[in-house]
């Protein structure tokens, strides 16, 4: 069997332009993955100081740059429950809002909760974010006054 060069060219261009393109599929960090479930007890200091003993936050995740993993859903939440709090244990409790968690498959929500408040710290509680076309999960955070 005789191999017509025109042939040989065109395949090996096809090769090249898919290895040169690369593979379009997700990574693990941008599928469907499970966002975590938060408390402001578990959420990082902005400033980089970490009050939770043993545990460091990569500060690049709240600032421009994206370290860390990403979580996305392929839609935004519902819109967020009403919840009545009603009163705080103490004076220094604040009241945490509830929000949606993607589990993989849809949004799920997590009531919100009294928590303890830290001294010259403001809590920003997790939420979703448009991001080219798909919702980007972002952690609550603590952010200093």
């Amino acid at each position: 069997m005789k191999i017509n060069g025109k042939a040989m060219v065109a395949v090996a261009m096809i090769l090249g332009s898919t290895v040169a393109l690369g593979c379009n599929a997700p990574t693990s960090a941008e599928s469907n993955a499970v966002a975590p479930e938060e408390t402001a007890a578990t959420a990082p200091v902005e400033n980089g100081q970490s009050t939770t003993a043993g545990v460091e936050q990569d500060a690049m995740r709240f600032g421009f740059g994206f370290g860390g993993p990403r979580y996305f859903a392929p839609h935004a939440p519902p819109a967020a429950r009403f919840e009545n709090p009603g009163r705080a244990p103490s004076a220094r409790h604040f009241w945490a809002p509830g929000y949606y968690r993607w589990n993989g498959r849809e949004h799920v929500w997590i009531g919100g909760r009294w928590e303890m408040r830290r001294d010259g710290y403001e809590y920003i509680g997790p939420r979703w974010e448009r991001r080219v076309g798909r919702f980007e999960y972002l952690p609550g955070r603590w952010v200093r006054r």
